[in-house]
């Protein structure tokens, strides 16, 4: 890995900061190391800072700037760290390092789980469906949160999905992550008691519904479900996100 652009300062807002780049380097080079053939030439920093602006801006990736490599190379790093779940696996080992300096386990044993329903484009027309409840064609991201709103895992699908039936594969991909989450919150999208049975049986973990209290009108922060309203506003600061561009749903879940 080239180590020429280390300490190179920091163009756009979305770049990594010295600081950060100390941190992910070393994780990255366990992730993807050198294996046998030609030495890599590409600087892994300067792919992730074209990755970062990407997801920022919501630009295409031929109008990547010229000063970022260039957007073919971008992009078999991005299909390459996306089939491999890489950048998954980045995420596990950053959330755990940093619930250990909020001095709490590497793994949670709470979780929050929700959807957000997002528009399509005409390159998304796979997978693609119509969210009755809230109006909007496209697709669904479910996710699951720890319980200071660190991402755990996400699974992107048809909008048209309930959220009842989608919540069994998006746990099942939980406990494949982790087996130390106990107690899942959820709204009521997630009511039954199939459904609660379901996942004490097969995961010995307590989904819990938290509904509004009678008589409740308007705006009413609930219980441990605004944590993960507010992952969704976090990941809405990126522009690529405010619709869903993107072919394959795997591609849509890296970002």
């Amino acid at each position: 890995m080239t180590e020429e652009n280390t300490e190179l300062p920091a163009r756009y807002p979305s770049d990594l900061t010295n600081e950060e780049w100390e941190i992910l380097r070393p994780i990255l080079e366990m992730l993807d190391p050198y294996k046998t053939g030609r030495r890599r030439t590409s600087d892994l920093r300067e792919i992730l800072n074209a990755i970062f602006y990407l997801n920022k801006t919501g630009c295409p990736w031929r109008y990547l700037p010229t000063d970022l490599p260039p957007y073919k190379l971008v992009n078999y790093y991005y299909n390459k760290w996306t089939e491999s779940r890489m950048l998954e696996t980045v995420n596990t080992v950053l959330r755990q390092r940093f619930r250990e300096r909020k001095d709490r386990n590497p793994d949670p044993t709470g979780a929050i789980i929700d959807s957000q329903s997002v528009k399509g484009t005409p390159e998304s027309f796979l997978d693609s469906g119509f969210d009755g409840g809230k109006l909007v064609k496209g697709r669904k991201r479910h996710i699951v949160v720890d319980t200071i709103g660190c991402l755990l895992v996400v699974w992107v699908h048809a909008a048209n999905m309930f959220d009842g039936k989608a919540a069994r594969q998006v746990i099942t991909n939980l406990f494949l992550l982790s087996h130390t989450v106990k107690m899942i919150w959820a709204d009521c999208g997630y009511s039954g008691a199939e459904l609660l049975d379901w996942v004490f049986l097969h995961f010995k973990c307590d989904l819990t519904v938290v509904k509004k209290k009678k008589g409740t009108q308007g705006f009413h922060m609930l219980p441990r479900r605004w944590v993960v309203e507010r992952t969704f506003a976090w990941l809405g600061r990126s522009r690529r996100l405010s619709k869903d561009y993107e072919r394959k749903p795997t591609s849509s879940e890296t970002q």
